[in-house]
């Protein structure tokens, strides 16, 4: 089993990494991670992470450590098979990137239906740079509200970015915790 609650934590991180070297250096000490003599929690919450990130340097580690035998197929099938649904939520917030119009639509369809599982769980996954824009531009309060709410669910990397690069803090008073989509599941 891997702790899900470190996977999001490296997760956390990744979505913190903004800028294209500090993107390569994160994947850089996943590879390092996966590949280099590790303890195999280690190396197989490494390999969980490049599943879900998917970048084509991260899968052409995965293909390495999983032809190494270091796990046995049946332990690759399971952390596939349990970072798929990350790695789907990650790929599509990252083609949402910098469509901050979209968000808002997005958010906007949350607050009239609540119960839209599936707005819900991308919005968890939205870079918080763009849910930073739009409250910045929004005149609907329950859209910033949401958008507070959103960043205070964020992992610490995130919002420690958010507040000392953009300036953005959440009020006390709304960041109480709500688990994301998946928290309790098991990979």
């Amino acid at each position: 089993m891997i702790s899900v609650r470190e996977l999001d934590a490296s997760l956390d991180l990744w979505l913190c990494m903004w800028q294209p070297d500090e993107r390569e250096r994160f994947e850089t000490a996943l590879v390092r991670a996966m590949t280099d003599a590790h303890p195999r929690p280690t190396r197989k919450l490494a390999l969980a992470a490049a599943h879900v990130i998917a970048t084509p340097r991260l899968l052409n580690a995965a293909a390495r450590v999983a032809d190494s035998q270091l796990f046995d197929t049946d332990e690759i099938r399971r952390i596939e098979e349990g970072t798929l649904g990350r790695h789907r939520l990650l790929a599509d917030a990252e083609r949402m990137r910098g469509n901050v119009q979209g968000v808002e639509l997005l958010l906007a369809r949350y607050c009239e239906k609540p119960a839209d599982l599936a707005s819900d769980a991308l919005l968890d996954w939205i870079d918080v740079r763009d849910l930073v824009a739009v409250a910045r531009t929004t005149l609907d309060g329950r859209l910033y509200r949401e958008v507070e709410r959103r960043v205070a669910r964020r992992g610490r990397y995130q919002r420690a970015r958010i507040h000392n690069v953009l300036g953005f803090t959440v009020r006390a008073n709304r960041a109480g915790h709500s688990p994301k989509i998946g928290e309790q599941a098991r990979v």
